[in-house]
């Protein structure tokens, strides 16, 4: 061997050779076995798996405030459900909801198949519950759910510069609210009247939070009220058995036998006296009554629950309407311009229906209403009455009330229990 030149050794050719024929057969083998070997797919999404007829829809959602006017069928029929089709939907949502809740404002939601448009369900929530009908291939299918919430309170808190409604409005109130205050404080109140510039309002208010992020106005809980210099509070007080109720910080029931005033009046007149000027006969008599100052054809209610004794002409009093109420109390309306339609002797009334309207018949000057209240045959001052209550609580309802009462009293007088407090320590 020299050096400078690469000579091989023959044993190091023959083991070369033996390993690349090794390696060749190795190589053959592997190609033989992929070869051979059952193809195996990539991974699939479950949507292509399924046979073409059965892949799911792509769906569309729209969401449709109902206006004044809308019904639920001039929706379906907007996105082009024919008219039987329609009727049958809301077949089947009427054993689920009360159709009449549907208000304006109310949202309903309608989902469309993206591709061909057709309406494949509608959801909408009334009260507490959310409503879904689907189309399905029998036809379509409704379910209710109950929606989750919980109940809170909150205090509002205002002062009147106009009116009631539109200081609790801008408070935070609910048109609801608002009528609910009306109808607890009626007895009481005179809300034409007797509300001044200054007054203020505390109201402890019930809010429903669910867990779709909805919120909706709930009964009044507690209420104070200043009118006429004085203050007037109410408190709910749930009943054992039964409903609950509005009573005052006394445990006396707020729903009296007789309304505050029998109508919507400009002022008063000419008040209940036993010594007054009268306009046409220009002499010193009694006027044993309250003439209210009205617009003519103003509407006239029946202040408490009674029987129709008399209707028609008296000389004097004009067209005038004697009610007879429980208790041996008389309601009388007169100067009527007219009656109320139907309305005839030995008729039962409510508190609140209409008898009349404000007129100038018999000895009157002007348009106004010439009422009188009577015990058996004496005439009362019915604005210096203390209207008579329905119910006082007692014994372990009076307590359960008034253990509430103090509850409601520090929310409503947040100053108050911070000032006790800090003089506790």
């Amino acid at each position: 061997m020299r050096i400078g030149r690469l000579t091989t050794h023959p044993n190091i050719k023959t083991m070369l050779g033996n390993a690349a024929r090794r390696l060749a057969v190795v190589v053959s083998l592997a190609a033989v076995a992929l070869i051979s070997a059952p193809f195996v797919s990539p991974p699939q999404r479950e949507s292509e798996r399924l046979p073409r007829t059965e892949r799911p829809k792509t769906q569309s959602r729209i969401g449709v405030t109902l206006r004044s006017g809308d019904t639920l069928l001039g929706v379906l029929k907007r996105f082009g459900v024919e008219t039987p089709s329609a009727h049958a939907l809301l077949e089947k949502v009427r054993p689920l909801m009360n159709v009449r809740k549907i208000q304006p404002g109310n949202d309903v939601h309608v989902v469309l198949d993206s591709k061909n448009k057709t309406v494949e369900a509608m959801e909408l929530v009334v009260d507490d519950n959310l409503v879904r009908v689907k189309a399905t291939d029998a036809g379509w299918f409704a379910e209710r759910q109950e929606i989750p919430f919980v109940t809170k309170s909150r205090l509002v808190r205002g002062t009147i510069n106009g009116s009631l409604y539109g200081a609790g409005i801008a408070a935070g109130l609910s048109p609801q609210q608002i009528l609910e205050l009306a109808q607890i404080f009626e007895s009481d109140i005179d809300f034409f009247s007797d509300f001044h510039s200054g007054n203020h309002f505390s109201v402890i208010v019930e809010e429903r939070r669910y867990i779709d992020g909805r919120r909706a106005a709930g009964r009044v809980l507690a209420a104070e009220l200043d009118a006429e210099n004085d203050t007037f509070d109410a408190f709910y007080f749930p009943g054992q058995l039964d409903g609950g109720e509005y009573y005052n910080s006394n445990g006396e029931a707020m729903h009296r036998s007789f309304l505050r005033a029998p109508l919507s009046y400009a002022r008063v007149s000419s008040p209940f006296s036993t010594n007054r000027l009268d306009p046409i006969l220009r002499t010193v008599q009694p006027h044993l009554a309250i003439d209210y100052a009205a617009p003519a054809g103003t509407p006239v209610v029946a202040i408490g629950a009674g029987r129709v004794e008399f209707i028609g002409w008296q000389n004097g009093y004009g067209n005038v309407v004697d009610i007879r109420h429980s208790g041996n109390y008389t309601s009388r309306y007169a100067h009527f311009s007219r009656f109320a339609a139907n309305l005839r002797r030995g008729q039962s009334v409510n508190a609140g229906d209409i008898i009349g309207y404000v007129g100038q018949t018999g000895h009157a000057t002007g348009p106004h209403l010439h009422f009188e209240f009577l015990h058996g045959t004496t005439k009362i001052n019915f604005l210096a009455l203390r209207l008579p209550t329905i119910q006082q609580l007692t014994g372990d309802d009076l307590r359960r009330f008034t253990r509430l009462r103090d509850q409601q009293l520090a929310m409503l007088h947040p100053s108050s229990v911070a000032q006790s407090a800090q003089k506790s320590f």
